[in-house]
């Protein structure tokens, strides 16, 4: 499966002594980032997805991926709601999406597992808005 970027994605979770919420950045190295989706808004889709991406596991380190319903803030997750940002970014901490509204961030709407086929074909694909 082909890639073009990193995406950066800060996972929510709750720390265990304050109860806050709090986000973990994570650098994801080789995406496939398609925002071609936009098209959608012109057809009175206004709720439709902006962002489809592919994360491929023959590309990527999975060894650090953790089942969103065990997520704690080690490693990195693949959960709704979550936010993500196409690139590498150097903000390390944030409070919410607010905190990234200069830069073309996005909310996981959709997260699908397609661990089936061959080795090259296994991928993540999300969606986002």
């Amino acid at each position: 499966m082909m890639t073009n970027t990193k995406m950066t994605i800060y996972n929510k979770y709750i720390d265990t002594l304050t109860h806050k919420q709090l986000f973990k950045k994570n650098i994801i190295d080789n995406v496939f980032w398609d925002d071609s989706l936009g098209v959608n808004l012109n057809m009175g889709y206004e709720n439709a997805d902006k962002v489809n991406i592919y994360i491929p596991y023959d590309k990527n380190d999975l060894s650090s991926y953790k089942d969103p319903n065990k997520y704690n803030g080690d490693g990195w997750t693949l959960q709704n709601g979550d936010f993500i940002v196409k690139g590498e970014m150097d903000i390390d901490e944030i409070n919410g999406i607010k905190d990234l509204s200069q830069y073309e961030a996005f909310t996981i709407t959709l997260v699908d597992n397609k661990d089936f086929g061959s080795d090259n074909m296994k991928h993540f694909e999300i969606r986002g808005n």
